[in-house]
């Protein structure tokens, strides 16, 4: 249960990673009460959303609730790897970045950037993460997931990849984990729906 509450907690973080990026490669620095801001209003969506797929799970037939978490975060993983091939053949095809759906996040960060965060911006930048946490959190706990590790888990993540893709934004490395989050973050789902599927 603890490697399937890693796995949840850096899928779901790996879109604070790429804003990090976003907001270093600018030269916006995310201060620590920031960040904290923003990584304790996403475990709150996320908590919010594991435990409403708890008591869901209660309310569907035993093998429907057994195994539609697993195939939603199967479907979710694939979703992610299938539009981030989309926008990465777009790119390849000559479209500017502001048309690639895979830098929508970035793009949105770059817009807002400035020297130093204002409080409403770290707000929305908060919700919007959260609004990106609701399907992984209610199929993850469908699937079997408990609250405490996976809130442990996410908090502790988001925590890091922000301040580790605000400090090295201008990395090429970082930078390329960066445009690769949506597929990494796909395949981790479907690795955490594989594994709860066979629990």
């Amino acid at each position: 249960m603890f490697f399937a509450s890693l796995l949840f907690g850096i899928s779901a973080s790996l879109d604070a990673l790429l804003v990090g990026i976003g907001y270093g490669i600018r030269g916006t620095r995310i201060k620590l009460w920031q960040n904290l801001v923003i990584s304790l209003i996403t475990l709150l969506g996320t908590c919010l959303s594991v435990g409403l797929g708890h008591r869901l799970v209660r309310l569907l037939p035993g093998v429907i609730g057994d195994y539609a978490g697993s195939l939603i975060l199967i479907l979710l993983g694939l979703y992610y790897i299938v539009k981030w091939t989309i926008s990465f053949l777009r790119c390849d095809s000559g479209e500017t970045a502001s048309e690639n759906p895979g830098h929508e996040m970035v793009s949105a960060s770059v817009s807002i950037a400035f020297p130093c965060l204002k409080l409403t911006e770290v707000l929305v930048l908060s919700l919007t993460l959260s609004l990106n946490n609701l399907s992984a959190g209610l199929s993850a706990s469908l699937a079997g997931l408990t609250l405490l590790p996976a809130a442990v888990s996410t908090l502790a993540c988001s925590v890091l990849f922000l301040f580790a893709g605000n400090r090295l934004g201008r990395n090429p490395v970082l930078q390329l984990a960066g445009k690769g989050a949506e597929p990494i973050s796909g395949g981790l789902l479907i690795g955490l729906g594989v594994m709860q599927f066979f629990l």
